[in-house]
Parts: structure tokens; sequence; C-alpha cells
């Protein structure tokens, strides 16, 4: 399990995989000056969503020292999601790395929603 760090707002615990691609998406869009809206569910179950701006400090540190590929089919999906209104789904990013589905929120009732991506043309 690795640790997401954003400034002195919020530290998320993530598994390494994820923290390494999500941290790959955060870097590209913040290099632009795009904002990225993250959600997770704390401990509790509770929602928490933070605005991640270029300004923000934003460290990863992770468990294992190894570092895996990046998924570049999982990094596209967790770009989508970025781009959205929504951001980024912490808490469905993981189970949908195979599916090649988007882990966007859905907040209207109150649970977690994927999208599933237009065919690429």
């Amino acid at each position: 399990m690795g640790t997401l760090h954003i400034g002195h707002e919020a530290v998320v615990d993530l598994d390494d995989d994820l923290l390494e691609h999500v941290f790959a998406v955060l870097v590209a869009k913040l290099r632009r000056n795009e904002p990225v809206l993250l959600s997770w569910e704390d401990p509790d179950g509770r929602l928490e969503q933070v605005l991640v701006q270029a300004a923000a400090l934003l460290r990863a540190t992770y468990d294992s020292s190894r570092k895996e590929r990046l998924d570049h089919a999982w990094l596209e999906c967790l770009m989508i999601a970025a781009n959205s209104n929504g951001g980024i789904c912490l808490a469905t990013a993981d189970l949908t790395r195979h599916t090649r589905t988007i882990p966007t929120p859905h907040f209207a009732d109150g649970e977690h929603h994927v999208r599933i991506p237009l065919e690429h043309r």
C-alpha cells in the first residue's frame, strides 16, 4: 500500500500500482495547469473529494521500490475520467482496470458508477 499526499489537505492510501497510475495522470494534468477532481471513501465510508490544482504539492510514497510498467489502456481510462466533470473515483479505479471502463463517480444516488467508453473510431 502506497500513500498519495495532496498538500496538507489529504492523505489517501492506495495500492502501489493504482497509485503509480493515478500519480502519472495527475502529473500530466497539472503540468498543463489543468485541475483534477479526485474522490474516494474514507475508512468510515464517508465520501471525500479534493480538487487538485497546479499549486498543490503532490507526493507519492510507495510500499515497494519495484515499479511495474504503466498500463497505457488503464492510463487512458483514468485520463478520460480526469477530464470529466466527475473526475477520478479512486473507489472504482482499481476495480475497472481490466474492463476498459471509466472510473467516474455518479453522486445523484450516492453510489459510484462507471461509464463504458465509446469505441475508438
